[in-house]
Order: structure tokens, then C-alpha cells, then sequence
């Protein structure tokens, strides 16, 4: 199991099984190493990326970690426009993404602002991913 469905059920959240979970698990460590640098130009995911098994034993990293985990629909409810939003984000980034540059490109160009410098609390309060991704660049999935 990935290290992202390990932490989910550690912490007692059910994990989303139909995704890709390599691709799913790429797509947080993305997310988690833009937090961490407040920038997300120029990140890449490795050609051979393999999600590890384990948690990070890293404080600063589990901290993102939970946010990534809260922005992707666990943790915090969110209003209804916001899951949708996310639904669409989640099906168009997560199958492929550990290989997909062109997505990784994408992403990292969309991702605004706020997405660096929200809090877990401030999920609660977004009614649109929008606020903290520009989703404008997600092709809607039928």
C-alpha cells in the first residue's frame, strides 16, 4: 500500500480505492514538495516513480501532508461546490499523472497563491477549488 492510503487509514479516513494509487500518490508527494517550497516550478515527478510503503519522518512534511490530504476531500467538509470541483480535479489529474509531464506542467502552472499559504481550517470555508487552483485548465470528464 502507498504511503498516502497508509496515512488516510492511520488517521482513520477511507481511502478513494478506485483511483490509481501509485498515480494518486504521486499526485500528494507533487502537491506536498510545492507546499514545501511555496513554488511549484519546476517540479517534476521522477520517470520511475514508486510510491514508497512508508511515512515521511519528517514533522514539517506530515503537516502538508495532512493539508494536501484535507484539500483533496478528507479531513475538513467542504461545501458542495468545492468536492465537485474536486471530483473533476481528481479525474483528470490522477490517472497517468506519475508520468504525464504535460499534467505535472499543468498543475504546477494552476495552482495559485492561496494554495501555498492556506491552513487545514481554510478548506472549510472554500466553495470552489478555485480558489486555490485555476480550474479553468481542467477539461471537463464525462
Amino acid at each position: 500500500m502507498a504511503f498516502f492510503h497508509t496515512y488516510l487509514i492511520e488517521n482513520e479516513q477511507t481511502p478513494d480505492n478506485y483511483l490509481y494509487e501509485n498515480d494518486e500518490a504521486a499526485l500528494v508527494a507533487f502537491l506536498v514538495q510545492a507546499r514545501l517550497n511555496r513554488s511549484a516550478k519546476g517540479l517534476r515527478v521522477p520517470e520511475d516513480y514508486i510510491a514508497p510503503d512508508e511515512l515521511p519522518d519528517d514533522k514539517n512534511v506530515l503537516r502538508e501532508l495532512k493539508f494536501v490530504a484535507g484539500f483533496v476531500c478528507f479531513f475538513v467538509s467542504k461545501p458542495s461546490g468545492y468536492m465537485i470541483d474536486m471530483e473533476r480535479f481528481k479525474d483528470y489529474y490522477i490517472p497517468g499523472f506519475a508520468s504525464d509531464t504535460a499534467k505535472q506542467t499543468q498543475l504546477a502552472e494552476s495552482l495559485q497563491k492561496q494554495f501555498y499559504t492556506a491552513k487545514l481550517e481554510d478548506l472549510a470555508k472554500a466553495n470552489s477549488l478555485g480558489r486555490f487552483c485555476d480550474i479553468t485548465k481542467i477539461p471537463i470528464v464525462a
